[in-house]
């Protein structure tokens, strides 16, 4: 028994600590493997129809357009590697199939302090609910440490909407080349 009870505490923490490991490696070759399979532009995920009911578009001032999530992948990053952000938003036009024309800022911050800034104007927003997947590659010698994205879109009814997400750029091993 008292074996047993050695191999239990000798053995365990070790097996513990291989398994989290292993679920890591996972996290980051799926994310890796996700992110290397979108393509940059948009699709719809919602028609306009479906969308004027789901976001109750006709109590709504508009067109109104509202961000629904962000995702940056992969999350943790070597320096110079191709990073893909995505977001998900709705829009209830005023004409049923009215696209708008829109400007979309992106911001990246290190540190408190903003490194790279991006600004497009005449984004077409269309109507229903969309997934735009974009890309950018880091310099080569990017700094290590967090930083945050920030991507907003300037919205015709004057209140601006904006989403921020972090990634970790650094020199471990995280499967990016």
């Amino acid at each position: 028994m008292e074996k047993l009870g050695r191999m239990v505490t000798t053995v365990y923490p070790s097996l513990l600590l291989i398994i989290v490991m292993m679920l890591y490696g996972c996290s980051a070759i799926r994310q890796q493997v996700v992110a290397g399979a979108r393509q940059p532009g948009d699709r719809i995920a919602t028609t306009p129809e479906t969308v004027i009911k789901e976001a109750n578009c006709a109590k709504r001032q508009r067109p109104f357009m509202q961000f629904e999530s962000m995702e940056i992948l992969p999350e943790r990053v070597k320096p110079g590697a191709r990073v893909n952000y995505r977001v998900v938003y709705v829009m209830c036009p005023i004409k049923l199939y009215e696209s708008i024309k829109t400007r979309v800022t992106r911001n990246m911050f290190f540190k408190g302090e903003q490194v790279a800034r991006n600004v497009k104007d005449g984004f077409e927003l269309k109507p229903g609910r969309w997934i735009v997947d974009s890309f950018f590659t880091l310099p080569p010698d990017s700094p290590m440490g967090v930083y945050a994205l920030e991507v907003a879109f300037d919205t015709p009814n004057g209140y601006d909407q904006k989403q921020v997400r972090s990634f970790v750029v650094g020199n471990e091993f995280y499967l990016s080349e």
